[in-house]
């Protein structure tokens, strides 16, 4: 909140702040770990019924954190941040929303914001250059929602922790913060999973989630880690299967944290789907997540209302280019 307040300190130096039209929030799933990842072909592929558990009563925990752009001043972005951890409970529902938090991110103070971020969300030490301005929401994004997961890691005990995403580390990226995060879950005595609802997986050229199509779930396809084609660049942290969690559900990548014995990872998923409402394969405590923590059009008007009167920005709206210039041709990619 401090940085945050601190971002906005200046803002009174603008004057005007231009917005275009509604945008979607930003979607964080993990993205630098979701590289392409390719099997060869393995003698099989073993799968793993997984069957309902009577009386499971686990806590099961989602966690997810969204990022949206509000507008563009004359020296840079305004850019709010909100994240969510929902919990279950046997048959009620709790949630925790932090935020929104408001930053103003200019080319003079994105370095000291990205720092101060992974100073106090990650843990890393010294100084590291920051991305360019486009990519700074990401990025912040992505450092708040691990934030959000380790704090959600450290409330909860003998539990099940649901994120948004995967458990791999892309190249370039620290593998520290992600297994801290993992070491405190298990040291709670809690299991950690990823459902990833857009994987690159492939395995014979085609998309590995396509494989359970027209199986009636709940099924895991287990993946042996030795038939990865190329993975040398990518850390992964957790073991990886396809999951489709309900009979009739969409198919989704699912990474169980290898630090938890195989056995017991399967048993954590059998305990899932008995805990938690499934709805078309995928846990209830994940949708809320990203429900309460997205941005809504209403809510966005609502802080671009507040940043005009708090800080006297005449707010205008930039017309689309590509409509101006195509018409009714012009909705395409950006």
């Amino acid at each position: 909140m401090e940085l945050s307040l601190k971002s906005m300190s200046d803002l009174g130096e603008e004057q005007v702040m231009t917005i275009t039209e509604p945008e979607e929030p930003i979607s964080i799933s993990n993205l630098d770990g979701e590289q392409d990842l390719t099997f060869k072909a393995p003698a099989s592929l073993r799968l793993i019924p997984i069957r309902p558990v009577r009386d499971a009563g686990m806590t099961v925990i989602g966690v997810d954190a969204s990022c949206i752009k509000l507008g563009e001043t004359c020296s840079g972005l305004i850019t709010a941040l909100r994240g969510a951890i929902v919990w279950r409970r046997e048959k009620s529902c709790r949630y925790l929303r932090i935020g929104p938090l408001i930053f103003h991110i200019t080319e003079q103070n994105k370095v000291k914001i990205y720092n101060a971020l992974r100073s106090f969300c990650l843990g890393l030490p010294g100084r590291q250059e920051a991305p360019g301005l486009p990519y700074m929401p990401i990025r912040m994004a992505n450092i708040f929602e691990h934030w959000m997961r380790e704090l959600a890691c450290t409330i909860f005990s003998d539990a099940l922790v649901l994120f948004d995403g995967s458990l791999s580390v892309g190249p370039g990226e620290a593998v520290a913060p992600l297994r801290a995060i993992l070491e405190l879950a298990r040291s709670n005595s809690s299991i950690v999973m990823a459902i990833s609802k857009n994987s690159r997986l492939r395995f014979m050229g085609k998309k590995l989630i396509d494989l359970l199509n027209g199986v009636p779930g709940p099924y895991l396809l287990e993946l042996g880690d030795e038939h990865l084609v190329n993975a040398s660049c990518i850390k992964l942290l957790g073991r990886i299967y396809v999951a489709k969690l309900s009979p009739l559900g969409c198919t989704f990548r699912l990474d169980i944290d290898r630090g938890v014995p195989e056995e017991v990872g399967i048993e954590a998923v059998r305990l899932m789907v008995s805990s938690d409402a499934i709805h078309q394969g995928y846990p209830e405590v994940l949708r809320l997540a990203h429900i309460i923590c997205t941005f809504t059009a209403p809510e966005v008007m609502a802080m671009q209302l507040m940043l005009s009167r708090a800080y006297g920005l005449k707010i205008i709206r930039r017309p689309d280019v590509r409509k101006l210039l195509f018409g009714p041709f012009g909705s395409g990619g950006r």
